[in-house]
């Protein structure tokens, strides 16, 4: 019986390895965090990214730097490659209205960036990453907080799209369409419906099953299909604090590749459903040379 079951689960994973490389999610992505040595990372971003199946980088940009040629280099030779590049920003405090002045300050940068550069080197859309339900706010009024988060957010998309065509995509959690918004309606609907894009921290480590990845993922696909807008799924490869089942650390690299297949199979037939974002470059990466986190 047990060599049975052995032989059923090595059919079972060569008949997924082979759908996978057949039909494989339109976006793998992945969050570069640590710019501050991108001229001399450059050349193993882009190798391990190709190695990968990357197709779409979220790249954190320093707006204290007006050094804009490590970017222009990194974009250019990315787009060389056929990999899309977004700028990425953001932080807690811009989810209130208090804050817009760094929204602003994120948009100029860009628009001095854009003005610098060739065509080649321009940024296919902007990433945000704002998370205001980390803020001490949130739990004192959370109400007020959601009504000043879709403020800025509103006006972060209509600012964008005044001026430019770039894309608007953000990172959101995977309960948002829990949180009641105006209208009757949800806040995850809310920001699918202004937003080009999203990206769904979707962090487990096992894709079947209640509170696994499909199951969390599949209230916002459903409503990024009835949008017409794409939700890329999310997952954790570093070190976090809310328990073992949020993140692949600690997981083999064959394991990461078995859950995002099982995944991918389930809510393909989802038009919502767009594909994986793995957080982030640097944790992925040292799980792919080591074969196991530590």
């Amino acid at each position: 019986m047990i060599l049975i079951a052995l032989l059923v689960c090595m059919a079972i994973t060569t008949v997924l390895m082979l759908k996978w490389k057949s039909d494989k999610p339109p976006v793998m992505a992945t969050w570069v965090w640590d710019t501050t040595t991108l001229t001399k990372d450059k050349g193993q971003m882009l190798a391990f990214a190709e190695e990968q199946g990357v197709n779409v980088i979220f790249l954190h940009i320093d707006r204290e730097s007006k050094d804009f040629e490590p970017y222009r280099d990194f974009v250019e030779e990315a787009h060389g490659l056929g990999i899309e590049v977004e700028a990425l920003g953001g932080d807690p405090s811009w989810g209130l209205t208090g804050h817009l002045q760094e929204i602003d300050s994120f948009i100029r940068w860009m628009e001095d960036y854009h003005s610098a550069v060739g065509e080649q080197a321009e940024f296919d859309g902007i990433h945000m990453d704002i998370e205001p339900y980390l803020l001490k706010e949130w739990e004192r009024d959370r109400e007020d907080v959601v009504r000043q988060w879709m403020e800025n957010v509103e006006y972060l998309v209509n600012r964008i799209r005044r001026d430019t065509s770039l894309r608007v995509s953000a990172d959101l959690p995977f309960w948002i369409h829990k949180i009641p918004a105006r209208a009757n309606g949800n806040l995850g609907a809310w920001m699918i419906e202004r937003l080009d894009c999203v990206v769904l921290m979707n962090y487990r480590n096992f894709a079947v099953g209640e509170n696994g990845i499909i199951d969390n993922a599949l209230p916002m696909i459903r409503e990024g299909t009835r949008a017409g807008k794409p939700v890329i799924v999310g997952l954790e490869t570093g070190p976090v604090k809310e328990g073992e089942h949020v993140t692949f650390k600690g997981k083999s690299i064959s394991s990461l590749h078995r859950q995002m297949r099982l995944s991918h199979l389930s809510l393909r037939g989802h038009a919502g459903y767009r594909g994986f974002s793995i957080h982030d470059y640097k944790s992925w990466k040292e799980a792919a040379e080591s074969g196991l986190h530590e």
